[in-house]
């Protein structure tokens, strides 16, 4: 049964925004009734835009399309698994290209949650701007985010985002409070340009605290399968409430700045700074009482290596990225070239004065070049190519790291191919716990990717079939033994994928559907994915209230079928390859399923609402629910509601 409160807050919102519109309408327009700010009186741009001098000044979406899918299960429009639960480790379905050659950390489980300075918007206002995102789960989930931008005067502008996601636990709870994850996001950013934009200057300071309270997922009795296992909070986990928890924190300072040395942008200069701090941590405070679980990876220890009361593993990463060098443009040309450094250290213990450490500092070098050539005078059609080499070395870690990446666009044809060598993450070489530990020296790993992709867009149909082409090279992977390993054969993964949007009258079907093909991916299935996704929106759409209301009511349909999923090791962080026996009754083969939700969305002036009915279809053709990731459950039918709303003053 549905939590009073939770339905009496659902309604009261509901009033308050169909019943704002009035206000709203007022408060954005002066006597002679013209609407001074809105819609049209914001711009943003992010640091790639500026890089790029495309001079582009990007409207905030203001449609309808997809709000009720707010879940980070959906982030980039690409599908992850997590879970099963709000604020829990993501890891995309499918494999994901790199993007940035050296040494990363390799602990981005919940990177999808922190804002990413490369994607801060930086905003252009005529007056304050703020947005006010809520959602609510039945189930105890609760997400919270807020932005508040405004100019100082026209060459200046400062703003924040924040946000807050916590859930509660849906299995193995011991109280209903008892919390699953919590997650508090930070950004404040100020953009400035000079009167005649020959100097423009961008800074972001952003924070991100991810707490993850761990369950190591339901604990199944002997002679249960897996539709036993659909008892929720009944349902016995591994790890004791409250004793196993994740950290991850995060600041990161960035800074750049361009000057024209040659006016119109034909040749300037450009430097970046970025520091970033990073510390993830995991503690078990009961490992006595929790050893079972971690006895189950055999390449763990049997009581501890340190401690044999608790575990207490804590890491620490600083990165500091220095580039400068030169870029500019022309009518049809735009070129840039640099240097950038990085310097690396990960410090590592376990918070026992017997165990060992690590303490191990990089200095990595690169050079970097980019050549773009406009088709157009509207700059939509181009060929791009760039490539980055890393020198030094092998000490300094750069040494063979490099990339090269070609695109072309033009009239809805996007062709892209792209190598890449990259080093293996500092976790994957060198790890110490009270559990585990593991000094390995892997090879680069070397991924290719080619990618065709056509778009055709009429008034009431748009077709975008894409075919990519991936091979991966010396592939390293966690294994169900707990440590990582290197894969050395070539694994093939051909992706076609067909998207597509039509409507007739005021119905609107979207569909995205997605095939996955691996070959040569060994006996173990190093990657693992579901050979079939689909997505599906089918709306009806209507203006209402003479066209002060604009609703939509219909369904969400995600499908995949049958696959041997990653397991998830909350002890290194990781999404692991689990054992592979042909057996469908495996607790790691996750069965396929269809997850039906039915949604309402309405938009009232400047306010976006949605009430959804996620699940609908549980219970039905003997389905009681399905699993996002082996032994962990996904949510139970629930009714979920949220609301965007904006003000322009």
């Amino acid at each position: 049964m549905l939590n009073k409160l939770f339905v009496r807050n659902i309604f009261y919102c509901f009033i308050l925004t169909i019943s704002s519109g009035t206000f709203l309408q007022a408060q954005i327009l002066d006597d002679s009734t013209k609407q001074l700010y809105g819609y049209h009186s914001i711009y943003y741009w992010t640091e790639a835009d500026v890089f790029l001098n495309t001079g582009a000044e990007k409207k905030i979406d203001s449609s309808l399309l997809r709000l009720q899918r707010y879940g980070f299960v959906y982030h980039n429009n690409q599908f992850s698994q997590d879970l099963g639960n709000w604020g829990t480790p993501l890891k995309n379905l499918t494999y994901v290209m790199p993007s940035q050659l050296g040494r990363q950390t390799g602990f981005d489980a919940y990177s999808p949650y922190e804002f990413n300075p490369d994607n801060v918007k930086y905003y252009n206002t005529r007056s304050p701007y703020a947005e006010i995102k809520y959602y609510q789960g039945s189930r105890g989930q609760q997400s919270l985010d807020a932005s508040i931008t405004r100019n100082i005067n026209p060459y200046w502008n400062v703003g924040f985002d924040i946000r807050r996601i916590v859930s509660r636990k849906i299995f193995g709870m011991i109280a209903k409070t008892d919390k699953q994850s919590e997650n508090y996001s930070f950004d404040c950013f100020v953009s400035h340009h000079s009167e005649n934009k020959k100097y423009f200057l961008l800074a972001t300071f952003t924070h991100f605290y991810q707490k993850n309270y761990e369950t190591g997922g339901i604990k199944a009795d002997s002679g249960q399968t897996k539709d036993d296992l659909y008892n929720y909070q009944l349902e016995p986990v591994w790890l004791l409430s409250g004793s196993a928890r994740t950290i991850d924190r995060r600041y990161n300072y960035r800074l750049y700045q361009q000057y024209d040395l040659i006016d119109d942008h034909r040749l300037q200069i450009f430097y970046r700074f970025d520091y970033s701090r990073r510390t993830n941590r995991y503690d078990d405070l009961n490992l006595g009482t929790n050893l079972p679980y971690y006895q189950q990876m055999l390449n763990y220890t049997g009581n501890g290596r340190y401690d044999t009361s608790i575990i207490r593993d804590r890491t620490d990463f600083n990165l500091l990225d220095n580039r400068v060098g030169v870029k500019g443009n022309t009518a049809s040309l735009f070129y840039s070239a640099f240097v950038k450094n990085r310097f690396v250290s990960m410090t590592q213990n376990t918070y026992s004065d017997s165990a060992a450490t690590i303490n191990n500092r990089y200095s990595e070098w690169y050079g970097d070049a980019q050549l773009r050539k406009y088709l157009n005078e509207e700059q939509t059609a181009y060929i791009d190519g760039k490539t980055e080499i890393g020198f030094g070395n092998v000490t300094t870690g750069s040494k063979g790291n490099y990339m090269a990446d070609l695109l072309f666009k033009n009239k809805g044809l996007t062709l892209n191919g792209s190598v890449w060598s990259v080093s293996p993450s500092l976790i994957q070489q060198h790890y110490i716990s009270d559990m585990t530990s593991w000094n390995n020296n892997f090879k680069l790993q070397k991924t290719n990717n080619v990618s065709v992709q056509y778009e055709f867009k009429k008034e009431k149909i748009d077709i975008v079939p894409l075919l990519n082409i991936t091979t991966h090279k010396d592939y390293v992977y966690y294994s169900s033994l707990g440590t990582p390993s290197q894969y050395t054969n070539t694994i093939l993964h051909i992706q076609p994928s067909l998207g597509l949007r039509f409507n007739v009258k005021k119905v609107h079907i979207y569909n995205q559907f997605q095939y996955n093909y691996l070959a040569n991916n060994s006996s173990s299935y190093i990657l693992r994915m579901p050979t079939v996704v689909n997505s599906t929106q089918i709306f009806w759409e209507s203006w209402l209230f003479k066209r002060a209301t604009l609703l939509q009511a219909g369904f969400d349909v995600l499908c995949r079928n049958s696959y041997y999923a990653y397991g998830y090791n909350p002890l290194i962080q990781q999404y692991y390859v689990t054992s592979s026996v042909a057996n469908p009754s495996s607790f790691n083969y996750v069965n396929g399923y269809v997850v039906v939700d039915f949604f309402v969305n309405i938009q009232v002036r400047t306010a976006r609402i949605f009430l959804k009915m996620s699940n609908l279809t549980q219970g039905i053709f003997e389905k009681q629910g399905y699993f996002a990731t082996p032994y962990y459950t996904a949510l139970p039918r629930t009714i979920d509601f949220g609301i965007s709303w904006r003000f322009f003053d």
